[in-house]
């Protein structure tokens, strides 16, 4: 008996929210064509498209060799600080800083590779050539990075 009223209060409820019916009207506007879109039009504003989208990428390109070239000459210079760092090392120190700098200017010449790669690629080619080279330069990074630190560790 204590369950009758609520249960009798839900099932109201759902009868009312079932019969709630939406009884406005949907109204559809029609706008009129004035003019007809030709093939003339389509292939028109297709080769805009096209040239702005091939425009946009090469500036992208342009836009990325120039700010890893930039980030390549920096590199360059902690290097030569490094090299000169790392000369005042003494016997097992130096053989093993001499290996590691080896190693570091050989991923550097791959990134300076790969990105002559890219500067010679088409900006329609460039994705794939751009993540060859972001590991490239990651790869560059870390090694200099551990040069660095075993420079500073063996010199302090």
């Amino acid at each position: 008996m204590k369950y009758v009223t609520p249960c009798c209060l839900c099932f109201s409820l759902f009868l009312v929210a079932c019969a709630n019916e939406d009884t406005s009207e949907t109204v559809v506007v029609k706008k009129p064509i004035t003019d007809p879109v030709s093939n003339e039009d389509v292939s028109r504003e297709f080769s805009e498209a096209y040239n702005t989208s091939k425009e946009f990428t090469q500036q992208k390109h342009d836009e990325y060799a120039a700010r890893l070239n930039e980030q390549l000459k920096e590199l360059n210079v902690k290097i030569d600080q490094l090299q000169e760092k790392g000369s005042d090392l003494k016997d097992d120190a130096k053989v093993k800083w001499s290996e590691q700098m080896d190693e570091l200017k050989v991923k550097r010449d791959h990134v300076s590779v790969k990105l002559e790669e890219f500067n010679d690629a088409s900006a329609d080619a460039w994705e794939g050539l751009k993540q060859d080279l972001d590991t490239a330069w990651e790869n560059l990074e870390d090694s200099f990075e551990e040069t660095k630190n075993e420079v500073n560790n063996s010199v302090d």
